[in-house]
């Protein structure tokens, strides 16, 4: 008898149904794995075999085939141990084969019959539930990352044994079932209602945590750019002298963020999962995503890649924000490698052999100084730097690369005044989110398809970012003033649209346009320190 035992398979970004096919028949003993096995999986023998044995099963002394069918499909991963040795057992009787129909497997074997944590086991079971599956038997130590996946039996076991007797039909394993909680009627799938914060700045109602713009003196004008970049999805680039609040600014960001609904929780999840991380790693479920890499990292730790291609920090901060603090210090060849995912929203990864995408839908926040010495157009500290020096150093960013940032702000010197006890906190992270909450319930009633104005194509441009006569002026005068490119035209028409959903007008106004303007005039960047 053949035996037929189902488990899955990364594959990029996606997940592959496979067959486990099991066949003993009389010949000399041994135990041979084909269908593009890698080395981890053809390593399995000897776990299975000790794990059978351990579990007071004899190893057949036959010949058996184990076939990972499609075979034009590369098979990773520990978790194959599980469905061989079910297999295995199907195959020579010790297991009836209806009782293990419908399931899937998952789990690596220790050598004493108990089974291991599954790696990707989030992912894995995603693309088993897209594909149908509904009952799946996995390792006890996966059971938690499984709380969010709904609808799905998880079989969680300890040991060999315990799969064996449920199969058997000895003691069955209790199910865990998971449900999806009920949503709002937000046009995300959750309220957007004024969120339940805390003294602390905390979002209690989504249990986040995190700073509250409030703690940052001054600065409104980059709290103003950072509520349109949250509520829009816009990309922003800081420009300032050395503790001016950029990074602070940067890490609050999350805090006026909508918190992720349950795709999205998923989504990230799986991310992180492929990337070999704590599917919630280093925030509250629903909160964003917060990643600011060092300048040092490499190209591909930034992009992703290797020789097994897998996700790095731009897919890491997939949902969330990418802060990108002392840009031009960043290695010019990883710089460029952003270009391609700020526009389409997605990493292609090739190798040989290998075809990954991955999705990289975040903010981009990028903060720089103006200068080596950080101080140029400072009106008290004076620039140390001569023009070669300035020139060569924002020379670092290409122009490109800043073409496709959709905001340029200022950050200047923080007076004394605005930071005495007795000086106004300026807006609140409570504040700021009621703006975003308003202009993202606009963007969500245009359509049936929720899309950030920061996203809308040509077309959709075209028909959501019409200007009246006055407005139409403005942009003009602004356009051949400035000589501002297509994209940069197109990017100010989304900005304006963005910042009217703010304000909860259904029309782009001339004041909405001035200020989209404000934010991409070069000769503003070029006063304040921007790039030369």
């Amino acid at each position: 008898m053949i035996a037929s035992v189902t488990t899955a398979t990364l594959c990029g970004f996606g997940t592959e149904l496979i067959r486990v096919e099991t066949d003993i028949t009389q010949g000399l003993p041994q135990l041979s794995i084909v269908g593009l096995p890698d080395m981890t999986v053809r390593e399995s023998k000897d776990r299975v075999r000790s794990a059978l044995m351990s579990a007071g099963h004899d190893f057949p002394l036959r010949r058996i085939t184990v076939n990972l069918s499609p075979a034009d499909t590369r098979k990773e991963g520990s978790h194959f141990d599980l469905p061989i040795a079910v297999g295995i057992l199907i195959a020579s009787g010790a297991i009836d084969p209806e009782q293990a129909a419908g399931s899937a497997f998952l789990g690596e074997l220790s050598l004493d019959g108990m089974i291991n944590r599954a790696e990707y086991g989030v992912a894995l079971a995603l693309g088993l539930k897209e594909k149908g599956v509904k009952a799946m038997f996995i390792p006890e130590g996966n059971i938690d990352e499984m709380k969010h996946i709904d609808d799905v039996s998880f079989f969680p076991a300890g040991g060999l044994g315990e799969i064996i007797d449920h199969l058997s039909g000895f003691k069955a394993i209790v199910p865990t079932v998971f449900h999806a909680p009920a949503c709002g009627s937000g046009c995300l799938g959750v309220s957007y209602g004024e969120p339940d914060w805390r003294g602390d700045g905390a979002q209690a109602s989504y249990g986040f945590e995190c700073g509250d713009f409030a703690e940052v003196r001054g600065q409104e004008r980059a709290k103003r750019a950072l509520q349109i970049c949250a509520a829009g999805r816009h990309d922003l680039a800081m420009y300032g002298p050395p503790g001016s609040g950029k990074s602070m600014l940067a890490s609050r960001m999350p805090s006026i963020m909508p918190p992720l609904t349950r795709e999205e929780i998923l989504e990230v999840a799986k991310v992180y999962n492929i990337a070999g991380k704590d599917p919630y790693e280093g925030r509250a479920v629903c909160g964003r995503p917060f990643r600011a890499p060092h300048h040092s990292v490499t190209a591909t730790a930034l992009v992703g890649g290797g020789c097994r291609p897998r996700p790095g920090e731009l897919s890491l901060a997939h949902r969330g924000v990418l802060f990108l603090d002392e840009l031009p210090e960043f290695d010019r060849r990883a710089l460029e490698m952003l270009r391609q995912p700020l526009e389409d929203r997605f990493v292609d990864l090739s190798r040989v052999g290998y075809q990954s995408r991955y999705p990289c839908e975040f903010i981009l926040i990028a903060a720089m100084n103006p200068c080596p010495c950080g101080y140029y157009g400072d009106p008290i500290q004076e620039c140390r730097c001569t023009a070669y020096q300035r020139r060569r150093y924002n020379a670092r960013i290409s122009g490109p690369l800043l073409d496709r940032i959709d905001l340029h702000v200022h950050v200047g010197r923080v007076e004394y005044s605005e930071l005495e006890g007795c000086a106004s906190a300026g807006s609140s992270s409570a504040d700021l989110y009621k703006g975003v909450a308003r202009a993202i319930a606009a963007q969500g009633a245009r359509g049936s398809a929720f899309t950030y104005n920061g996203d809308l194509t040509p077309d959709d441009t075209e028909k959501y970012c019409a200007l009246g006569t006055e407005s139409e002026r403005v942009l003009k005068a602004a356009y051949i003033a400035y000589g501002f490119s297509a994209r940069q035209g197109k990017k100010m028409l989304r900005i304006a649209r963005t910042i009217a959903d703010i304000d909860g007008s259904g029309d782009i106004r001339p004041e909405h346009v001035t200020e989209a303007i404000s934010y991409r005039k070069p000769s503003d960047i070029l006063n304040t320190g921007g790039p030369q």
